[in-house]
């Protein structure tokens, strides 16, 4: 364990594999990563080194601060979503290419372009179906010939996002590309056209295959390159260890933790472990979840503190204080995958990754 408590493995050879994968169903489309939050807390200047040298095109990210940091990759970034006022001068200055998805923004970003005498790369966002940000598909004509009447500004790309990109919402995902290629179309024939087209992330990679055809020539992949749900052949990159701390024995009528949601009902061996739900061990696995210690599953018992976690170890006789404790991740046969956590939070993989903790210590290995 090194020292430390609590260890964050991060497989970066996997990594390139699953990204392999989805360039190969991304066919022509090159391939833009998604590491927005630190690459979703797995450290975005490794993530994105190995990306960068599986053949990444360029990077996304959510904010101007984490474009930034990734644009030190060497890289072109394109910030997703939203791009505050107070954030555009240090955007243009930088080079980001700036999302808009109103003509407001795009005028504030056209001002700020004058002001710097700067050309900027503008990814333009249209609501196809996602009805959260961008402008509507029924309403963008206009809207982005009149954004491309602004001083400054090229045309560099024309996205949109999914809603859902899996059955059985199909139907939904070809109703939100006919929308996408309408405005296209139209676009076109008023002589605007931009360098690149996109609508698909991980999902819509593998799953919508006119996703990845003409018009579009680049893609979003994000939580499909970690692992998130076991689409084959892309595997889960993450590992997360912890060891325990102390054991005990319990006799009958003996309980554990808060709330006293395990009571023994007969002698039991308990191990304490030095992680809880402070470090990413989701609150939903208190008396129903479970651990690898020595190549066997060990249940968890009682309610998770911040702190702890209490596993039952009868089984395990010879186990002691200090033994490596797998929270995520494979030993022998048995294994606990983010899939699993996701499904007993009833959330998804992002949320796992996002949620571990900054005690974990980050290892990378091949």
């Amino acid at each position: 364990m090194n020292g430390s408590r609590i260890v964050y493995r991060i497989d970066l050879a996997q990594l390139e594999k699953n990204f392999a994968y989805l360039q190969s169903c991304a066919k022509s489309c090159k391939l833009m990563p998604v590491l927005k939050y630190d690459a979703y807390g797995m450290g975005a200047a490794a993530i994105g080194e190995a990306l960068k040298n599986a053949g990444a095109y360029r990077f996304a990210a959510a904010t101007l601060d984490e474009a930034l940091e990734l644009q030190k990759l060497g890289l072109d970034v394109q910030i997703l979503g939203v791009l505050p006022p107070w954030e555009i001068p240090e955007a243009v200055a930088a080079g980001i290419i700036c999302p808009a998805g109103d003509l407001h923004t795009a005028e504030l970003i056209s001002q700020e372009a004058v002001k710097q005498n700067k050309s900027v790369r503008l990814a333009v966002k249209i609501d196809t179906g996602m009805g959260r940000l961008g402008i509507r598909a029924d309403q963008a004509v206009e809207t982005v010939k009149n954004i491309f009447k602004l001083p400054g500004l090229h045309p560099d790309s024309l996205f949109s996002h999914f809603a859902v990109a899996a059955p059985p919402d199909i139907y939904f995902c070809n109703l939100q590309i006919d929308r996408f290629i309408q405005v296209k179309n139209a676009l076109d024939a008023a002589g605007v056209h931009f360098d690149h087209y996109h609508h698909a992330a991980g999902d819509g990679i593998v799953k919508v295959p006119r996703a990845v055809e003409a018009p579009f020539n680049l893609a979003r992949p994000g939580g499909m390159m970690y692992g998130d749900n076991f689409t084959a052949p892309c595997r889960q990159i993450v590992e997360l260890t912890t060891v325990i701390g102390g054991i005990r024995e319990l006799a009958p009528g003996d309980s554990v933790g808060y709330y006293r949601l395990f009571i023994a009902n007969k002698p039991v061996k308990v191990a304490v472990l030095t992680a809880g739900y402070a470090d990413g061990i989701p609150l939903a696995l208190s008396n129903q979840g479970k651990v690898i210690i020595r190549g066997k599953y060990c249940p968890i018992v009682g309610r998770i503190s911040m702190d702890y976690t209490v596993v039952d170890i009868s089984a395990l006789p010879d186990a002691q204080t200090g033994d490596e404790v797998v929270l995520l991740g494979k030993r022998g046969d048995a294994e606990i995958t983010v899939a699993e956590w996701g499904k007993m939070k009833n959330t998804h993989g992002h949320e796992i990754w996002c949620s571990i903790g900054h005690r974990a210590k980050i290892e990378y290995v091949r």
